[in-house]
């Protein structure tokens, strides 16, 4: 077995471990695209978002402020003129960076089988970091703070108007960078809501039509327009319904070098409110056009 036979196998293990590994072509009927397209693997469910989410992207904000504060605490003890004492902040800011890392990761892969999109998947780790850095820059501040006010650090200087201007300088700035992060975590935690919100109807829906929709065979009739490509673009669905044959134009979301050739069979559910779900039959081989040429322009990938 040769080594690149042995990393596709180790790669098509992990995807089959974890189907959002997977990256495929995904058909959006709603003009979803980039990090706003949903994946729902075969045989995935919607679990329930509970506390336990939550709590792991409380963890990370926890977990990253202690981080930065450990560390940061490292640089200003030195700064301060405290010397190798300050070494002795890495027994905080080291493991708590570890369990950051951890954290993270948790909130990443948790969160794309509770959320299935990217974008709101992204602005969860947004606001998590954002709340970790302004609570570490916090507990800078509030340390700057604590030395210019304790008088019995510097007792021979205490005479001397503005000995600690240093001091009060730099827990303003740590103050006000505590603050500005802050602000920013609360300005993109309500656009994270509202997605993971979207996000779940959208799973629920796809899910609602692969169980109770009429499902019906179709192929990929042409390749999509080059001169509208990005990350995707629009091509015509080709299938028969009670009604006769119907082509029904839908976006590709998928890279360049993975676009399904025209005759890809495709199976379209439908339901009674008109609602329509297009995914590439899973019993059929995938083909993709060999020539990407014309879509190189814009090699990014359509599901992220």
């Amino acid at each position: 077995m040769t080594m690149h036979q042995a990393g596709r196998e180790r790669g098509l293990g992990m995807a089959e471990e974890w189907p959002w590994l997977k990256d495929r072509p995904v058909f959006t009927t709603h003009g979803e695209k980039h990090g706003n397209v949903t994946r729902v693997p075969h045989g995935a469910s919607l679990e329930p978002l509970g506390p336990a989410f939550v709590l792991l992207v409380a963890a990370l904000a926890v977990s990253t402020g202690l981080a930065v504060a450990g560390i940061g605490l490292v640089v200003a003890g030195f700064s301060d003129g405290l010397g190798p004492v300050s070494w002795w902040w890495l027994a905080l800011g080291g493991p708590a960076a570890g369990l950051a890392v951890f954290f993270l990761a948790g909130v990443y892969i948790r969160g794309m089988e509770l959320i299935m999109r990217e974008r709101p998947r992204a602005l969860v780790l947004l606001t998590g970091l954002f709340g970790g850095v302004a609570l570490g820059l916090a507990a800078l501040a509030a340390w700057w703070a604590w030395r210019a006010s304790d008088l019995r650090l510097a007792p021979e200087l205490i005479a001397y108007d503005g000995w600690n201007r240093a001091q009060v300088a730099n827990a303003t700035v740590f103050a006000t960078g505590a603050l500005a992060v802050a602000a920013a975590g609360a300005l993109v935690a309500p656009f994270a809501v509202r997605g993971v919100r979207r996000a779940r109807r959208d799973a629920a829906r796809i899910l609602r039509l692969r169980e109770t929709g009429v499902r019906r065979m179709g192929i990929v009739a042409a390749l999509p327009d080059p001169k509208g490509w990005d990350q995707g673009g629009d091509v015509p669905i080709r299938y028969q319904d009670d009604t006769g044959e119907r082509t029904i134009p839908v976006r590709v979301n998928t890279w360049a070098h993975q676009i399904p050739v025209p005759g890809t069979p495709v199976v379209v559910f439908t339901d009674g409110t008109g609602d329509l779900l297009v995914e590439l039959d899973p019993d059929h081989p995938l083909e993709y056009h060999p020539d990407n040429r014309p879509y190189e322009s814009d090699s990014s990938g359509g599901g992220t």
